[in-house]
């Protein structure tokens, strides 16, 4: 995370997949139910806490987790603890800059946040025409159920601080949008851009 006098960025990926086998391409449609997925978590943590738990007592087959079962219990006490938040708005543009980053990346089988010709969120949401002085970027590897995305970017197996969970859960965040795809080396991926109060041009 860092901060300049115009933008407050918060770049993060997440980079442990939970021991499952990549994925095919995304399913149609997996954009929208993803932000519902964040949003039914933004505005229901305590029931989202419920989802958690029970997940936790029945698994997949196969799952492995670098932290053990302390990772999914450290969610479902801060779910428990969140208070409902506003749900974010779709907006367009965002969606472009997840859309078209996802495309990218995926199709190289590159993860993190900075493009191999060292293009920035910043630069990609400007390209797009998004200008807010709070943005931010959460990406998923590995998946293609929104249930199984947002579990993943809450529970934070493996990432220091967080980062993820932060960000889905910042009130001062008003904006997403979500682009999925195939990824080469993981099966799938979900890029999610979130923006505060976005500045008219």
């Amino acid at each position: 995370m860092f901060r300049t006098a115009k933008t407050l960025s918060i770049l993060i990926a997440a980079l442990t997949f939970g021991g499952f086998a990549p994925v095919r391409a995304s399913t149609p449609g997996l954009e929208a139910k993803v932000l519902e997925e964040i949003n039914y978590a933004r505005t229901h943590p305590a029931e989202y806490a419920r989802i958690l738990r029970d997940y936790r007592n029945h698994p997949y087959e196969g799952q492995t987790s670098i932290e053990g079962p302390a990772a999914m219990d450290e969610a479902i006490e801060f779910l428990e603890r969140q208070a409902p938040l506003a749900p974010l708005k779709a907006d367009l543009k965002l969606a472009r800059s997840a859309g078209g980053y996802a495309r990218d990346q995926g199709s190289e089988g590159f993860t993190g946040h900075v493009s191999a010709d060292g293009t920035t969120l910043s630069d990609r949401m400007r390209r797009q025409d998004v200008w807010s002085m709070l943005t931010a970027e959460a990406i998923s590897y590995g998946y293609e159920n929104p249930r199984d995305v947002v579990r993943q970017l809450i529970v934070d197996d493996g990432v220091q601080g967080r980062g993820h969970r932060k960000v889905l859960f910042d009130s001062m965040l008003r904006f997403a949008g979500v682009g999925c795809g195939p990824h080469r080396v993981y099966g799938a991926m979900c890029v999610i851009d979130f923006s505060g109060a976005l500045i008219a041009r």
